[in-house]
């Protein structure tokens, strides 16, 4: 018999005291939450689960509850909890549990009270608060193979969320019936002055395609709840780094130095720092340098040589990790000129996110191209300025000599700017610049070997991995 995946909380407990245990029956699972929310966020939450079936699950999870003693069982199953809730950026305080008929016949109930801070958070950019609210399970669906289900999966969910006095709706997520060879989903929303009602329900037939889950799950979107009333603070993390960037073009060769420098946001930094201790400075070192060394491979650039230092692990300060290359390749003739392509969007450009960006994001670059005797640059882009609402984008040449050029570029994404307004802001700045530049003994000869670039990298820095 295949197994059913741990979809709740709750599951989880019964996976650790139980065992995984086969079903041969359907899966249904009940889930009512009240949140009654306050002007700085907060809720106050009461969180009941209600297990039915396949029975064989349920009785061995009540078997192994009066095992292990129904107080030591509530306390794993809140501690279970708080951790999942943790996974979804919610914090769980003055956590209570309950555990209802497991020594009895029928249903298995848990019941988790609390209080969830930051459940709502506000927007200085409109001056709304908003909820996010995952009533079609999208956390726990995406950690499953319904497919691999032997039986039916079916999840009801109510929700009742009771907004601070004097809040003003502006905004709730409309609800929607899909359906595809007898699963289906649906989701239920309405209002009453500041009590919001939501109704899910997740079907997935037993045997159900590949196909249908994609018809069913390209509708899955959390329900957003934006109401006004009162300003509030704002409590989010910045993601600050720059980087340098020294590229001396030689006659045979090109020397390629970068310092990233990562400031901010301090927990994750202390995160990679610890990482990199335990996992061992030089395995760290040398992974980032095989990363770097694949992608110069991978765009026919030959390493003559190249190090790779990460500083300041022992230190309260930004972490630090230096480049040295000694390239062939990365410079190539092309006609009577060369080309350096640079991307003034930096690595941020092409973001992901599907309403607002939970999070200030700030990246400097600082580029310093260096040119042989005998060259100059005959060709530089103009300065770049574009701001709005959600950011701005800037890039700042200098002209050091007529063979040396300073680019200073920076990227501003503000806290709370939803996906539209990003993208309004990167389509005003160009995907890429060039800078030309000549051999003044080569200028007048004529090549056939088309265009060439001095290769821009595109290696993801350690932070921006993470925040994708």
């Amino acid at each position: 018999m295949r197994k059913f995946g741990f979809l709740m909380v709750f599951l989880v407990l019964f996976g650790l005291l139980a065992g995984a245990v086969s079903a041969g029956e359907d899966y249904k699972e009940v889930q009512k939450s009240e949140y009654i929310v306050g002007w700085d966020g907060s809720a106050n939450v009461t969180l009941q689960t209600i297990f039915y079936s396949p029975e064989d699950m349920v009785n061995a999870t009540k078997k192994s509850i009066l095992e292990m003693g129904i107080e030591n069982a509530t306390k794993m199953f809140v501690a279970q909890k708080v951790q999942a809730l943790a996974g979804l950026g919610l914090t769980l305080e003055n956590a209570t549990g309950e555990i209802i008929g497991y020594n009895t016949t029928g249903p298995l109930t848990t019941v988790v009270r609390g209080r969830l801070v930051n459940f709502a958070r506000y927007y200085s950019y409109d001056g709304v608060w908003e909820i996010t609210l995952d009533a079609l399970r999208i956390s726990d669906l995406v950690r499953i193979n319904p497919a691999a289900v032997n039986g039916s999966i079916y999840l009801e969910n109510y929700f009742t969320i009771t907004l601070p006095e004097g809040a003003v709706i502006k905004n709730l997520t409309r609800g929607f019936d899909v359906e595809s060879n007898g699963s289906y989903i649906k989701l239920e929303t309405e209002s009453s002055g500041r009590v919001i009602n939501v109704h899910s329900v997740i079907y997935l037939k037993e045997g159900i395609s590949q196909d249908s889950l994609k018809v069913l799950y390209s509708k899955l979107q959390p329900v957003v709840i934006a109401y006004t009333g009162k300003e509030g603070s704002e409590n989010y993390t910045t993601w600050n780094m720059v980087i340098r960037n020294n590229i001396t073009v030689r006659e045979n060769e090109t020397i390629l130095d970068t310092v990233e420098e990562y400031i901010e946001p301090a927990d994750y930094v202390n995160y990679l720092k610890v990482q990199f201790i335990s996992g061992g400075v030089q395995n760290a070192e040398q992974s980032l340098y095989q990363r770097y060394f694949q992608q110069f491979q991978a765009e026919g650039i030959q390493v003559i040589g190249g190090n790779v230092r990460i500083l300041n692990l022992n230190s309260t300060g930004p972490l630090v990790v230096k480049y040295h290359w000694v390239l062939q390749g990365l410079v190539k003739r092309a006609n009577d000129s060369y080309v350096y392509v640079y991307n003034p969007k930096l690595e941020l450009g092409t973001l992901d996110f599907p309403y607002r960006l939970n999070a200030e994001v700030n990246e400097t670059k600082i580029t310093r191209i260096i040119l042989p005797e005998g060259y100059h640059f005959t060709s530089i882009p103009s300065d770049i300025s574009v701001s709005s609402k959600a950011g701005s984008v800037t890039m700042k040449i200098e002209n050091v000599s007529e063979r040396e050029v300073v680019i200073t570029s920076n990227v501003l994404l503000r806290y709370g700017v939803p996906a539209e307004d990003y993208k309004d802001l990167m389509a005003k700045v160009p995907d890429k610049v060039e800078f030309r530049y000549v051999n003044d003994v080569e200028a007048g000869s004529k090549s056939t070997c088309g265009p060439a670039f001095l290769v821009g990298l595109a290696v993801v820095p350690l932070l921006l991995r993470r925040r994708k």
